[in-house]
């Protein structure tokens, strides 16, 4: 007789025999249980993890040396691009040695912090939001948050005396702030404090009678505001969409016809819905650019008419053959004959910022960037003037801020980043073909002095929500290349690399061909030599967590290693907690038969079968996400636990709880160790 296989030391959890009964589908849910995170059951369950996991990384050798080699990569100040009001500049800093960013003013070439987070909370649990400077640069409200709970209050600071003057406003969530020029106010956006949705607000500065709610009454719990005025502040315009849905509405006010508590919102009919970007230029013009009838983004003018409401719409820059436009900035000051208009779009993977004629859009020429990278954000004065500044980053080159000079065309560093001890790394593209014949771009990273033959090997991707992969700075796979490996990004249906047309191509009923995509990049991987099966890792992150699990139980044998982090993963109650319900447009409804079927088709909870050999897995979840209910790990992570065949000591399934943490902005060392823990994982299960 055999010996009886010794079981794992997994923690108890009881499997209950709890299912839904949705449309014509039973769906089972055994860990329903765990979806309580107060229940002494589950905090039980919890810290018998937490003991599993810390067992566990006694024995990956390299943990101290990912800490140190991230900590070395990202010891620079991580800068954003300048907002020019009146005679100061305001960005954004995260130093070398601090935990979260600070606000931070420039003014005759000195510098003062205006808002640190640590300074304020030494725990490192307080970071900043949003923030908006008073057109002259007088004030400036700023959003904070405590925790991972990304529910932030809303402050007013005087600038010159750095001195608080009012608040805090609470609801507000990256709320959108508006300052009407010349006076102490300005429309925002936050919580309804008599029903389940947001709404635009006007705030008198040091007021404290109730706020007016001057927008948003009619709209429902998932609708999502962007506010802007005019620079002069003659026109109000708001944007409204339907969470994160492509499917949104302008809408005007003229604010010499109205009170400002009183603007007299009109939809922009001449306008059809996706709305990515909007600027109401001086003059009336407003500028807006748009993927509807273009997927990969054209950039129109709406003019005013004479009774202040919207007329005239022309095309500025069309859709590009292969280009997906990006952002714009409008140079017209004084100085500029003709103004000029800066277009920012993304060509494989790569940047690109064209002048053009500000009133007809005629192509005047390219700005050269500082290298074949990415810019990720782009900046001007809102009052007027001849300067642009944007971020630009590539692979070994940390975040860089560059001014621009309409004046003599001259692009020169504003604030630089100095990184310490870039590996010597070679970056490469390929592309393979999916399951229906689709060309699918992997982005490479590897080391430079590299032996021929395969290597460890991260495939990471996350497919969701129109974003991007991009060649930018990424110090995880600096990190994994100076070890030796090869970490390799796959641009799959369902981000933005394409325009709106190959968002489209991988959401909703879609999705299974991004999820096709990840599948085809790995296999092409080891095809191609770069790696072994038992050499190959899936890394995901929030929807490339859901990417990376689902690509997981469709075919657990193409990896040999997992890391899942803040991801969905019980698809059929995703829409319940969190923000699931803003994410229907993108995934589908559980309420609507066809849409479930979408979901169910996928859904990584729902897939794990017992007794098959799934790889290594590290689960890892924050306890204070709003975003992703980190339910949906905890019940992954038993489910996994009771149905793998792996041995422990091979092909363990772990789970990693971050306290005090959310979806999003986590303190500096917390990331560290975050990365160091994944790193160090994939290099213990790569490389035995």
């Amino acid at each position: 007789m055999g010996s009886k296989r010794p079981r794992p030391p997994y923690p108890e959890a009881r499997r209950s025999e709890m299912a839904d009964v949705l449309g014509r589908h039973r769906v089972p849910d055994p860990y329903r249980w765990l979806e309580s995170a107060g229940s002494e059951q589950t905090r039980i369950w919890l810290r018998s993890q937490a003991d599993l996991l810390r067992r566990s990384k006694e024995s990956w050798r390299q943990l101290a040396w990912y800490h140190d080699s991230m900590h070395r990569l990202t010891a620079f100040d991580l800068l954003t691009a300048p907002v020019c009001c009146g005679r100061r500049a305001f960005f954004t800093s995260r130093a070398a040695d601090a935990q979260h960013t600070a606000l931070i003013v420039e003014e005759s070439g000195s510098l003062r912090t205006l808002v640190d987070p640590h300074l304020i909370d030494s725990s490192a649990r307080t970071a900043l939001g949003r923030w908006a400077p008073s057109p002259d640069g007088r004030l400036v409200a700023y959003e904070l948050a405590t925790g991972g709970q990304e529910e932030f209050s809303l402050h007013v600071m005087d600038v010159d005396s750095a001195g608080h003057i009012d608040g805090p406003i609470s609801g507000c969530r990256y709320s959108a702030i508006a300052w009407i020029p010349g006076e102490n106010a300005f429309y925002y956006v936050r919580r309804s404090q008599i029903a389940d949705r947001q709404g635009i607000y006007l705030h008198w500065v040091g007021q404290t009678a109730p706020e007016t709610e001057v927008f948003g009454a009619d709209f429902g719990e998932t609708t999502q505001f962007e506010v802007f005025l005019e620079p002069d502040g003659r026109r109000l315009v708001v944007v409204t969409s339907d969470g994160l849905s492509a499917t949104n509405q302008i809408w005007w006010a003229d604010l010499n016809r109205a009170a400002p508590d009183k603007p007299h919102l009109r939809p922009v009919d001449v306008l059809q819905d996706g709305w990515n970007m909007v600027w109401p230029g001086r003059g009336g013009t407003c500028y807006v650019l748009t993927d509807d009838t273009a997927p990969r983004g054209r950039l129109v003018a709406l003019s005013a008419a004479a009774a202040g409401v919207p007329g005239e719409v022309s095309t500025l820059i069309p859709e590009g053959a292969e280009a997906v436009l990006e952002s714009f900035a409008v140079l017209d000051g004084e100085q500029l004959e003709p103004p000029l208009l800066l277009s920012l779009a993304a060509l494989a993977g790569r940047s690109l910022i064209t002048r053009h004629d500000l009133r007809t859009g005629e192509p005047l020429g390219t700005i050269e960037l500082p290298g074949a990278g990415v810019v990720s954000e782009l900046t001007f004065r809102p009052d007027g003037g001849h300067e642009a500044w944007f971020t630009y980053s590539d692979p070994v080159t940390p975040e860089t801020v560059y001014r621009y000079d309409a004046r003599t065309g001259q692009c020169t560093p504003w604030r630089e980043a100095n990184p310490c001890g870039v590996p010597p790394v070679v970056f490469a593209e390929e592309s393979c073909e999916s399951s229906d014949g689709t060309q699918v771009r992997i982005l490479l990273t590897r080391p430079a002095d590299a032996p021929a033959g395969p290597l460890p090997t991260i495939l990471q991707g996350y497919g969701a929500f129109g974003e991007s992969q991009v060649a930018d700075y990424y110090a995880a796979a600096l990190a994994w290349a100076e070890r030796g490996g090869l970490f390799a990004v796959a641009c799959v249906r369902g981000g933005g690399e394409g325009g709106e047309s190959w968002h489209q191509a991988g959401s909703r009923e879609n999705k299974q061909q991004g999820i096709d995509d990840f599948a085809a990049a790995a296999r092409h991987l080891q095809a191609a030599g770069y790696a072994t099966t038992d050499g190959l890792g899936a890394f995901g992150q929030s929807a490339g967590g859901l990417l990376v699990a689902a690509v997981m139980t469709q075919h657990p044998g193409l990896f040999k290693a997992v890391a899942c982090t803040s991801a969905l993963l019980d698809m059929a109650r995703y829409e319940l907690a969190g923000l699931g319900s803003h994410w229907i447009e993108e995934f589908g409804s559980r309420d609507i038969p066809d849409e479930l079927d979408w979901l169910l088709g996928y859904s990584p909870y729902h897939h794990v079968r017992p007794g098959t050999l799934y790889p290594a897995v590290l689960l890892s979840a924050m306890d204070e996400d709003t975003r992703v209910d980190p339910s949906h790990t905890r019940k992954m992570c038993a489910t996994l636990q009771h149905a793998t065949a792996a041995s422990f000591e091979d092909r363990p399934v772990l789970f990693r709880g971050e306290t005090g943490a959310g979806h999003g902005e986590l303190s500096r060392e917390s990331r560290l160790n975050y990365f160091a823990d994944v790193l160090a994982f994939f290099d213990h299960y790569l490389k035995q």
